[in-house]
């Protein structure tokens, strides 16, 4: 009997070789008649291990699966590998370690998961427990590249009085011609957002800050601002504050 009590569940941010070789184990047993499963994977799960980039999930003193990450830049984490032992598979536990996971990812200070579904048949585990693909306009090396951002983020629904920031999915050249995709309403504190603005983005497309229907800047987003100050992040747009960008307020 497979107990689903949540206390017995939790995942080990620094597993020992133990419990690494009783997940290799069963992986290798998980092997299907094709030859497919994640124990092709042994190399990039050890050499995770050995980073400290290796989470390990627990049900009682059981091993039942782990995830591999690494670390892109200050706010986003890739998950490599992610797997439950088959036993446990479409019983809850998937969600459960996944919002684990993201809870801890979330306290050390990232804020945007991202993977690419392999095998392809995870997909649909992944919409379930809410990541979204992105978006058909937005160049990644896999087609299949969903995210989750894990903190809140600045307002969709309009509110009066505030700084409007606008972002097409097109050159600035084109953005005339059409209306943008994405629209803010953001709450600042001494320049700073009260919640920052996240979305996967190319760095060429157009940017318009304004201000009670007045553009206080518009440009493509890697020249939006000047070095100090980068908005464009691993294929997302990032903005937590809305510093002094050449406009005279």
């Amino acid at each position: 009997m497979i107990s689903m009590e949540k206390d017995e569940r939790f995942i080990d941010i620094k597993p020992d070789k133990r419990d690494i070789n009783e997940i290799l184990n069963w992986l290798k047993n998980d092997i299907n008649n094709n030859g497919e499963g994640f124990y092709c994977n042994k190399d990039i799960i050890e050499k995770s291990f050995e980073r400290g980039n290796l989470i390990t999930f627990k049900n009682g003193n059981e091993n039942i699966g782990l995830v591999t990450w690494n670390e892109v830049d200050r706010m986003l984490i890739n998950i490599d590998i992610f797997v439950i032992h088959p036993s446990y598979r479409g019983l809850g536990f998937g969600t459960f370690y996944y919002n684990a996971i993201s809870d801890f990812f979330r306290s050390i200070g990232f804020k945007i998961v991202r993977l690419f579904c392999r095998p392809y048949t995870s997909e649909s585990f992944w919409k379930k427990i809410g990541l979204t693909k992105f978006p058909d306009c937005v160049y990644t090396e896999h087609k299949l590249t969903y995210y989750k951002v894990l903190v809140d983020t600045a307002s969709t629904s309009y509110i009066s009085n505030k700084d409007k920031i606008e972002l097409w999915d097109v050159e600035p050249y084109e953005a005339e011609k059409k209306n943008p995709r994405w629209i803010w309403y953001v709450e600042t504190q001494k320049e700073m957002l009260l919640y920052p603005i996240i979305q996967p983005c190319n760095c060429n497309w157009n940017l318009r800050w304004s201000r009670d229907g007045v553009v206080l800047k518009e440009e493509k987003v890697k020249y939006f601002t000047n070095d100090d100050y980068e908005l464009f992040h691993s294929d997302f747009l990032y903005i937590d504050k809305l510093i002094d960008m050449e406009v005279q307020l």
